[in-house]
């Protein structure tokens, strides 16, 4: 919100239906959702809408090949490049049709998805492999836009995970480049995480995120990144505001409640914001959640996040600056979440 603009309290729902039926060989999915303010009016302003989330059909040949095709969610390791974007109420379903071979090398991924009103096209590779305390990934993600080539972008790159067995320290590496189609330019992206995890202390994390920008807009884009879970909660970077670059370093704490019967959890995030070369500060803010899971289909969360901004945020998102950039928002989420498993009898 702009400096000055008076706060606004909104209720939202999200209501999915689900059903799914799979065999050995086929898998079938059909889901649905309506996404509203309570008490607006159907459809005004798109609220309302009721459509299909997934749909969609997949043949198993053996236990190795899986071939789906429809609309379906399409994500990838922690999500930082292609993610399905589920903590926002409309979420991310691509239209398309995926291969997925399992070896004793790891699993390979390859998709292509097309969006036609938007004059998209993206094609994916990924590959995982495991062994005892590692994880290492490699990305391929080209997506290809006809109604403006210049926009056409080709990303690679790989996440590291190493977590040794019995101990409390595990890291995470992420390096990827991203190429233009038009003008071959090149950016670049570095993540290192460092995590650490105790009985008492609960788990920890210390990180560095780089994403290279520079005056000429030469600036990496995570086209379908969810970027809500890793640039802070209040969405001022790469969720729907321009980003030229960005350094986040950052800190996050989780541990539960010593109360047992709860089932709940505290987490405290601190992000500081830089641009892509340091020169200038962009913001500090604490994120904080609290979250009640009394059973495996009811969650409740109550969460608060405060950003004290700079002028050079504001002057990045060609935006007004006013007397202080202090802002925040809070919010309450309640996840009803059953699941009914229909049992077919089978006559001898």
């Amino acid at each position: 919100r702009e400096p000055g603009d008076e706060g606004t309290l909104n209720t939202t729902q999200r209501t999915r239906l689900t059903w799914h039926h799979g065999t050995a060989r086929w898998e079938v999915k059909l889901g649905f959702q309506d996404v509203r303010v309570v008490g607006d009016m159907a459809g005004n302003q798109g609220y309302g809408a009721f459509a299909a989330t997934e749909s969609w059909g997949a043949w198993k040949p053996n236990d190795r090949p899986r071939i789906t095709a429809g609309r379906q969610i399409i994500a990838f390791d922690n999500e930082r490049i292609v993610g399905a974007v589920n903590w926002s109420q409309y979420g991310r379903f691509l239209d398309g049709i995926r291969w997925d071979q399992t070896s004793v090398i790891g699993k390979t991924t390859a998709a292509l998805t097309w969006d036609a009103p938007a004059g998209l096209t993206r094609v994916m590779g990924h590959h995982t492999y495991k062994s005892e305390g590692l994880r290492a990934s490699l990305l391929y993600f080209d997506q290809l836009n006809s109604s403006d080539p210049t926009a056409s972008l080709r990303t690679a790159g790989f996440t590291c995970t190493n977590k040794p067995s019995n101990r409390s320290v595990a890291y995470l590496i992420e390096a990827y480049f991203q190429q233009g189609h038009v003008d071959a330019s090149t950016a670049y992206m570095g993540v290192a995480e460092l995590h650490l995890q105790t009985a008492r202390a609960g788990k920890g994390l210390v990180a560095l995120d780089w994403l290279e920008g520079d005056a000429r807009g030469r600036a990496v884009k995570p086209f379908l990144g969810t970027n809500h879970r890793h640039y802070g909660w209040m969405d001022q970077f790469y969720v729907g505001i321009p980003a030229n670059g960005l350094v986040d370093a950052r800190v996050h704490w989780s541990k539960p409640f010593n109360r047992p019967r709860w089932k709940a959890k505290w987490d405290l995030r601190y992000h500081r914001f830089y641009n892509a070369t340091w020169d200038a500060l962009y913001a500090n803010e604490l994120d904080a959640v609290v979250v009640f899971t009394p059973t495996e289909s009811v969650k409740a969360s109550f969460g608060w996040s405060i950003m004290n901004a700079t002028d050079a945020m504001y002057a990045s998102q060609g935006r007004t600056s006013g007397a202080t950039g202090l802002q925040q928002w809070g919010w309450i989420a309640l996840n009803f979440s059953p699941t009914v498993a229909l049992n077919q009898s089978v006559q001898p």
